[in-house]
């Protein structure tokens, strides 16, 4: 080998030892970028014993990415569930609270038992219309907070399509520079890296999955199928309700002209958007159907043949919500005893209790509801509502049980990338320990090469 081809490998080698140094210099830099991926260079050596970098490329695992977002789409999915149960649970209460409809018609029929021992006391029949408010209370709260939550689903839901419409701007910008960088042969990782983070960040409204194409061009539909973005973006639809009571049905929120609803064709499987619509259009429907078939009985069981009974409530759905007690019971409290015409107390004695315990007996007696609501067939009144606060006790465990879950799930699998993709600084240190040893032995080489020819010019 002549000196020439010697210098001229040296120089090579230390123009590519200086490139790479610089390129673990900048992974250094991206240490605490959970978003980053570890960069390195593809080299190549020639004939004569020269290296040059041809590209750019980074740690990749596209199965363990695919996992991380399924499992970033369901917890979101999960929390957005979890957070309107928990909303609606902090109005009515647990299990052991006293404002729920099952405490309150329980509290109902002590007060009603209590004026059954002592018809003749004011202050008994006056506690008993009282409960009978408390039992309304109830159920119009409830009412008003499952209301709430379907419009504060909504809300959230507005924000998730703008915020999705101007993620997939950011997508597209940044999947054409990885096109046409691609093209170039220039360095488009950071690039890439960026258009993954958009990607984890979509994954959280909706189920996502990825597909590459010539020239690292990616699209990405949802995990029905529907395209959120091939080429251009596609435009996510949504208009919020401006108020919700129970007969207010909640528009479609449509990707590419196509509705993602748990009623649709294609309907979404995973992410905040899925579980907003599952609250809005279906928890939260059936929990008030529930709360309404309560209203409804409870209506039932104390009515009159003659006249209002001591509860009125409009149709259903939001017949909870429309529940009250009738204004002559609330004036005089003995209407309880007596009847609203008197029909129940034909003698004029404030010794008379039958129409009150026949009151207690059709809060008892077995009465048949809708199984579809969830809570059972037949049951009490008192059973009944029991079930109803079960029910969303249960509909709760299974939203903390699920975010657990994938909460591990997400960050087993964002340790699992990290590990293959990510960028570990031990490495990185010595790699570039191997660098320098490299950049000295390189330099050397020309230091020798220069004394040498500076030894030939002077014998000549």
């Amino acid at each position: 080998m002549s000196l020439l081809s010697a210098f001229t490998n040296a120089r090579s080698s230390l123009a590519t030892v200086s490139a790479q140094t610089a390129l673990v210099s900048r992974n250094i830099a991206n240490a605490d970028n959970s978003g980053a991926t570890r960069k390195y260079a593809n080299q190549i050596s020639n004939g004569l014993g020269g290296v040059k970098i041809t590209s750019i490329s980074q740690s990749e695992n596209q199965a363990l990415f695919r996992s991380m977002t399924a499992a970033n789409g369901s917890l979101a999915a999960s929390k957005a569930m979890s957070d309107a149960l928990n909303s609606i649970r902090a109005v009515i209460g647990d299990v052991d609270s006293t404002n729920t409809p099952a405490a309150t018609l329980t509290a109902l029929k002590s007060a009603l038992a209590d004026f059954a021992v002592s018809p003749e006391d004011a202050q008994t029949a006056r506690a008993a219309v009282d409960a009978a408010k408390d039992v309304v209370n109830s159920l119009n709260s409830a009412t008003t907070a499952i209301q709430n939550a379907r419009k504060d689903a909504d809300t959230q839901l507005s924000a998730a399509a703008d915020d999705m419409n101007k993620l997939l701007k950011q997508f597209q910008s940044l999947n054409d520079r990885v096109v046409s960088g691609t093209a170039l042969g220039t360095d488009v990782t950071d690039a890439i890296d960026q258009r993954d983070q958009i990607v984890t960040k979509l994954s959280g409204y909706v189920g996502i999955n990825t597909q590459m194409r010539t020239g690292n061009d990616m699209v990405l539909t949802t995990d029905s199928g529907i395209t959120l973005f091939e080429t251009t973006p596609r435009s996510v639809e949504f208009s919020a309700q401006p108020a919700y009571d129970a007969t207010v049905t909640g528009n479609a929120f449509k990707i590419d002209g196509v509705s993602v609803g748990a009623s649709s064709t294609m309907p979404i499987g995973s992410g905040s958007v899925f579980g907003l619509l599952k609250l809005r259009d279906e928890t939260a429907i059936t929990f008030q159907g529930q709360l309404d078939a309560i209203a409804t009985n409870l209506v039932d069981a104390f009515s009159e043949a003659s006249g209002p009974g001591l509860f009125s409530a409009g149709t259903a759905p939001g017949s909870a919500g429309s529940l009250d007690v009738t204004a002559a019971f609330d004036a005089d409290p003995t209407l309880v005893r007596d009847g609203s015409a008197g029909q129940y107390n034909t003698t004029g004695s404030s010794g008379f209790s039958d129409r009150i315990n026949s009151l207690i007996s059709a809060m008892t007696t077995q009465r048949s509801f809708n199984p579809a609501l969830g809570s059972g067939g037949q049951s009490s009144l008192i059973g009944y509502a029991g079930s109803s606060i079960s029910w969303l006790e249960n509909a709760r465990a299974t939203t903390a049980s699920d975010i657990d879950y994938q909460s591990t799930l997400l960050t087993g699998t964002q340790d699992a990338l990290s590990n293959k993709t990510g960028i570990n600084l031990d490495e990185e240190m010595t790699h570039l320990l191997d660098l320098e040893r490299s950049y000295q032995a390189s330099s050397k080489i020309v230091a020798t090469i220069g004394q040498m020819l500076d030894t030939l010019l002077n014998v000549s």
